[in-house]
């Protein structure tokens, strides 16, 4: 087993290493960028709580997904947040637990796994992940325009859009009890697997055109050449020459990364 940790300017990623249970845990701030007396964003917050909960690893994947959710709400209760507005909300995961010879896995949100086979073959365990896609769209046309401060220009309206189709149309542990309705889960038998992959979407490689799939294929074949830091390495080169997001639209140019490779 190997992890990798790199954060970005967030700083609001968790991971679980603990026996038989493995998991990234990708927070997010509310837009009015929530601080704690200490100093913690809400994201990080909602990511702890999730990692906290999974940790106890005594109930099925679904019953602790369902545990943190609650956990998550009843601390934004707690500090007085307005949980009836979603641009208030903090949220976090991709989790895993191997069983006999089987890997159970739950996820929500953009944290993935990937599964490599022993004939080098892969396959990503979730679909219809990129909920980011239309408002990437909006920024890559700004971007054409090399219009300056892209998040501040789409902050507002584009930003709380999406944020307002939370658990509507795409899923986040944000306290929300429609939030399990959009939990995937699953089971893979560990007969034909050579890795699994677990990790945050700051380890995605950056694409020019958000309207495109992601690069799968390089991202096996930098996995295979070299592990998870091959990956790391390569996206934050490409992230470095695009500091102002224009060529690869993104909401900051270095996301968190948080990563788990199991090997058999």
């Amino acid at each position: 087993m190997i992890f990798l940790v790199d954060k970005g300017s967030s700083k609001e990623d968790a991971y679980l290493i603990e026996n038989n249970i493995v998991g990234v845990f990708d927070g997010f701030n509310s837009l009015n960028k929530y601080v704690d007396k200490d100093g913690k964003t809400g994201g990080i917050i909602a990511a702890t709580i999730a990692r906290d909960i999974f940790s106890k690893n005594d109930k099925s994947l679904k019953e602790l997904t369902i545990e943190a959710n609650k956990k998550i709400k009843e601390k934004m209760t707690e500090f007085g947040v307005d949980t009836n507005e979603k641009r208030n909300l903090w949220g976090t995961i991709a989790i895993g637990r191997i069983k006999d010879d089987k890997f159970e896995w739950v996820q929500i949100g953009d944290s993935l796994i990937l599964v490599i086979y022993k004939d080098n073959s892969f396959k990503i365990l979730i679909e219809d992940y990129d909920h980011d896609k239309e408002v990437l769209t909006i920024w890559k046309e700004l971007s054409n325009q090399r219009k300056e401060n892209i998040r501040e220009l789409i902050g507002k309206e584009h930003l709380t859009k999406l944020r307002n189709k939370m658990n509507i149309t795409y899923g986040c542990l944000t306290g929300e009890e429609k939030a399990i309705d959009f939990l995937k889960s699953g089971v893979e038998k560990l007969e034909s697997v050579k890795h699994i992959l677990l990790f945050t979407d700051g380890l995605i490689i950056p694409k020019e055109d958000p309207s495109k799939e992601d690069d799968w294929k390089t991202f096996v074949k930098l996995f295979l050449e070299g592990g998870l830091e091959n990956i790391k390495n390569y996206v934050r080169n490409l992230e470095k020459d695009d500091p102002k997001c224009w060529k690869y639209p993104r909401y900051k140019q270095y996301d968190d990364v948080t990563a788990i490779s199991l090997s058999f």
